[in-house]
């Protein structure tokens, strides 16, 4: 069994003044970041593995993320191919991850993030990741390579693949 966490980064700043890359989080990011956290902590979510677009807001969310979850920072990442990564792109991040990892964290970006969660459970009809949300998701598999999306099915007994919540 694996369990894998999306994260959609919190609310950053609009600035014209620095690079996309560099947008940092606002306030309200601050917020979102720290309340999605706790909402998993509370759940009892946390990952082995934290593994961040290295863009500003996207790594201090993962750090505030890693902070209340209490991560050790030698289980989190920065990954640049997940900077506005495609849902494509994060499966692959998702199936070259160790099999010893039992629960994968990704943070990341829109519409990635979304498309990605959409994709593994197209009948919850998540739709669009608010900024600071999360979603859990378990698989019957051994190893992250033999997850696809192509193979994840639903049952009511969730055969396949089980929905645990969204948060934020």
């Amino acid at each position: 069994m694996k369990r894998l966490t999306l994260v959609r980064h919190a609310h950053a700043k609009v600035k014209k003044t620095v690079t996309d890359f560099e947008r940092p989080l606002s306030r309200r990011g601050k917020s979102e970041a720290k309340e999605t956290a706790l909402a998993l902590l509370e759940a009892g979510l946390v990952p082995d593995l934290l593994i961040a677009s290295p863009a500003k807001r996207t790594a201090q969310t993962a750090d505030i993320f890693a902070g209340e979850l209490e991560i050790p920072t030698r289980r989190v990442r920065k990954d640049e191919l997940l900077y506005l990564a495609s849902a494509d792109a994060l499966l692959a991040a998702i199936q070259a991850t160790g099999p010893r990892i039992e629960h994968l964290m990704l943070v990341g970006h829109n519409p990635g993030i979304s498309e990605l969660a959409n994709a593994f459970a197209p009948e919850e009809q998540i739709g669009e990741f608010a900024t600071g949300a999360a979603c859990t998701l378990e698989f019957e598999v051994r190893t992250w390579s033999a997850l696809d999306v192509g193979t994840a099915t639903a049952g009511e007994r969730g055969d396949a693949l089980r929905l645990i919540g969204l948060f934020g």
